[in-house]
């Protein structure tokens, strides 16, 4: 599999690598449900920095004027 085409592998991978854990230890060590937690987690932190930077591109924005 690729990272390319299976998104879910990039995240465990990088959620692995947040953790300080092997992957092999994510799968084993960690349900189901906390691991969906984890995805829902860094989703809601993607989304609240994009609109930090749209604020910060807004405001520049306005000082060119």
């Amino acid at each position: 599999m690729s990272f390319k085409t299976n998104p879910d592998l990039s995240f465990q991978f990088r959620l692995a690598r947040d953790l300080c854990m092997t992957v092999g230890d994510l799968r084993t060590k960690m349900s189901s449900y906390e691991y969906s937690q984890w995805v829902t987690f860094y989703l809601w932190e993607q989304e609240e920095q994009n609109k930090q930077m749209a604020m910060a591109q807004a405001e520049a924005n306005k000082r060119k004027k």
